[in-house]
């Protein structure tokens, strides 16, 4: 891979429904007075590109981050991979896509360059970070020629992320990161022990 092929967008993946939350904002979430969605990116911004976030129920609420919003093209909230779709579709000059979710704002911050090291060294076109032993499709590197195997895959009715970066040949990558790394956060209870341990 040549070096015109390094650039990274960043997607944050904020279209989802947190039923489990009460369907509520989960990007307007506070930790520690900020909300997830400025945690996240934060941190994506001093690792990639440029950034454009996915999300459906609340555009109003991310437009002001200055960032491109797109919402999903296809109907029903079929999970994030049509919001992965939707926006290489909507950025067809994207090269490499990188995923991070709005409710997981402590991701490594070496995590993109590290992924991106790994696909360049071994000619692949995804890469998956694994984190004790437990594997994170959300927060993997994508190269933008993939859109149509995504597409296909949509179309015949799956959305399993990991299903789809397994046939696409993805790369596990181990990354080594203290707590709270991957930690991410789809109940109350979860979001109040995230607090007591990030003060």
């Amino acid at each position: 891979m040549s070096e015109s092929m390094e650039r990274v967008t960043g997607l944050l993946l904020a279209g989802g429904q947190a039923k489990r939350m009460g369907s509520i904002n989960k990007g307007a979430v506070q930790l520690n007075d900020r909300p997830f969605a400025e945690l996240v990116i934060g941190n994506l911004s001093k690792q990639v590109d440029d950034i454009v976030i996915s999300a459906n129920e609340y555009v109003s609420y991310f437009k002001p981050f200055g960032f491109e919003v797109i919402k999903d093209k296809r109907e029903g909230f079929l999970g994030p991979l049509a919001g992965i779709e939707s926006a290489l579709i909507e950025i067809p000059d994207i090269q490499w896509l990188f995923c991070a979710t709005v409710d997981t704002p402590f991701f490594p911050d070496d995590l993109v360059s590290v992924l991106l090291q790994k696909a360049k060294e071994n000619d692949k076109l995804c890469v998956m970070p694994v984190h004790n032993g437990r594997r994170y499709p959300l927060h993997s590197l994508i190269h933008g020629t993939l859109l149509p195997s995504l597409s296909s895959f949509l179309d015949s009715g799956e959305r399993a992320v990991g299903y789809w970066l397994r046939k696409c040949g993805v790369l596990e990558v181990k990354v080594e990161a203290p707590f709270p790394a991957f930690e991410n956060i789809n109940t109350l209870e979860e979001l109040s022990l995230l607090k007591r341990n990030t003060k």
